[in-house]
C-alpha cells in the first residue's frame, strides 16, 4: 500500500441530491461487485458502496492521481448505463474527512431522522457485500469495521438512538404502554394509505397479529387486510368494528369526523365501558375531540404525538456532542492504523537515510586512509549506525504490536530526518 494512497468519499444524499437522481444512482449488489472489481483493475485501488433509499456513497482508497471524481464518475456512469453528464456533482471528501463522514453515517448523525437505527444495519450489509467479493480490500475492510464499531458504541454509550421520532412509531409505543403485549389485541385501521401501512409495520414488529381494516375503497382496503392477514369491513361498519377493537388507528383524507361522540356513546355501551385506545393521525382530524372526554377512551391526535416526537428529538440532539466525541475517537483509530502500515517503509527509509549519510561522510574523509583502515571504518560506521537506530526501530515495531503507535509518532520521525524529501530525491 503506497504512502500516496488516500481515502476519498463521493456522497449523494437527501442533503444534496434529488430523489430522482438518488433513484438513478441506486446500486444493486451486482453493481457494487462490478464497481469494486473495476476500481481495482482501472484505478489501482479499493472501492466500496453504501446504497440506501436516502443515500448512495462511493468510497475509494488508492493513489491520489487515480481517485479523483472524474475517474470515479466515468465508472459509475458506465456501470449504470448513463451518460457522464447525467451524473450530478457529489459532496466530495478526502482523508480523515471521508473517514469522519462514514463514521457519522453509521452513528446516524447524518440520517434524515437523527438517531434512526436502520442505517447501522445498512452499513453492515455494505460491509458484508464488500467482504463477499473476490477482490481484496484490506483498507476499506478496516474502515467499515471501524464504522460498524463506531455505530454500535454510539448506540450503547449514548442515548442518541433512544425514543422514537416518527408519528406512527410513537403511536404504537404509546399503545404498548397501555396494553403491553399486542398478541391478543385487535387492531382496527380506518384507512389503508401509506401512513396506515407504516403504522402496521410497527404494530407487527411489536407482536400484533389480529387486524381489521375499514376503508372507503373496497379494493385497496381488502388488499391491505390481505397484506396483514386480517379482515376487511366497509366504511359504514365503523361503529360495529370499534366494538371488538382494542386499538383504533384512523388515517384517512376525509374532511369530516368519521368517529363522533354520539356514535361512540353507543360503542362504549356495547363494550361495557371496556377501555379503548384511539389514534387519530389524520389531517384534518377524523375523530371528534369530544370522544376523548369519555370514560375508558384514550384519544391521541397529531398534536399529542408531535409533542412526544419533538421531546424525543430534542433529547436526541442533546446527545450529539457525546456521539461526535466517539466518532472523533474512531477517526483517530483509523488514522493511526493507516500510519501503522507505513512503519516498515519508514524504517527502511530511515535505515537508507542513515546509510547514505554514513557513505557520504566516508567518501568525504576516507580518501586519506589505506584499504585496511577503510574496511575498519566501514565496519565501525555500520555498527555505530545499527546501534543508533536500534532503539527507534524497536520503539516503532513494538508500538505497532501493542497498538499504541500514533500518526504523530511517524510524522515526527519522518519530519525529524526529513525523510519525505529523502524519498523524493532517491526515486
Amino acid at each position: 500500500m503506497s504512502r500516496s494512497s488516500i481515502l476519498k468519499a463521493y456522497t449523494f444524499s437527501y442533503k444534496n441530491t434529488s430523489l430522482e437522481d438518488r433513484d438513478a444512482l441506486a446500486f444493486s449488489s451486482e453493481n457494487v461487485a462490478t464497481f469494486v472489481a473495476r476500481v481495482r483493475d482501472e484505478l489501482d485501488g479499493e472501492g466500496a458502496v453504501i446504497s440506501t433509499c436516502n443515500r448512495t456513497e462511493f468510497y475509494v482508497f488508492g493513489p491520489r492521481a487515480n481517485a479523483g471524481w472524474e475517474q470515479v464518475r466515468a465508472l459509475v456512469a458506465d456501470i449504470k448505463g448513463m451518460r457522464v453528464s447525467q451524473i450530478p456533482q457529489p459532496h466530495g471528501l478526502s482523508g480523515n474527512d471521508a473517514a469522519t463522514h462514514i463514521f457519522r453515517v453509521a452513528a446516524s448523525l447524518e440520517s434524515l431522522a437523527l438517531g434512526e437505527n436502520q442505517i447501522l444495519g445498512q452499513v453492515k450489509d455494505a460491509h458484508e457485500i464488500l467482504l463477499g467479493q473476490p477482490v481484496k480490500t484490506p483498507a476499506l475492510d478496516r474502515l467499515f469495521q471501524y464504522a460498524v464499531r463506531c455505530g454500535k458504541e454510539v448506540r450503547t454509550e449514548t442515548s442518541l438512538c433512544e425514543g422514537t421520532v416518527s408519528i406512527s412509531s410513537v403511536a404504537v409505543q404509546l399503545a404498548e404502554k397501555i396494553f403491553g403485549n399486542f398478541a391478543k389485541r385487535q387492531i382496527l385501521f380506518i384507512g389503508a394509505g401509506d401512513t396506515a401501512e407504516k403504522a402496521a409495520i410497527h404494530f407487527q414488529e411489536a407482536g400484533a397479529k389480529n387486524f381489521v381494516v375499514v376503508n372507503r375503497s373496497e379494493g385497496k382496503g381488502r388488499a391491505f387486510a390481505h397484506q396483514l392477514g386480517g379482515s376487511y369491513r366497509p366504511l359504514e361498519d365503523i361503529p360495529e368494528a370499534c366494538i371488538d377493537a382494542d386499538i383504533v388507528l384512523v388515517a384517512t383524507g376525509s374532511q369530516d369526523y368519521l368517529v363522533t361522540k354520539k356514535m361512540f356513546k353507543k360503542v362504549m355501551k356495547k363494550r361495557h365501558r371496556r377501555s379503548i385506545f384511539l389514534i387519530d393521525i389524520s389531517n384534518p382530524r377524523n375523530i371528534d375531540p369530544a370522544v376523548g372526554d369519555m370514560s375508558g377512551v384514550y384519544l391521541y391526535n397529531m398534536d399529542n404525538l408531535q409533542r412526544v416526537v419533538a421531546d424525543n428529538l430534542d433529547a436526541r440532539r442533546q446527545e450529539i456532542p457525546a456521539a461526535e466525541k466517539i466518532v472523533a475517537h474512531f477517526v483517530s483509530e483509523w488514522d493511526n492504523w493507516l500510519q501503522s502500515l507505513q512503519v516498515t517503509p519508514t524504517i527502511a527509509t530511515l535505515a537508507k537515510y542513515f546509510d547514505a549519510v554514513r557513505e557520504q561522510e566516508l567518501d568525504r574523509h576516507g580518501g586519506s586512509v589505506d584499504d585496511d583502515d577503510r574496511v575498519m571504518l566501514e565496519e565501525f560506521s555500520k555498527g555505530l549506525i545499527k546501534k543508533l537506530l536500534h532503539h527507534p526501530i524497536m520503539y516503532l515495531r513494538s508500538s505497532v504490536q501493542n497498538n499504541s503507535l500514533t500518526a504523530e509518532d511517524l510524522r515526527v520521525v519522518r519530519s525529524l530526518y526529513n525523510l519525505e524529501d529523502f524519498d523524493d530525491g532517491s526515486e
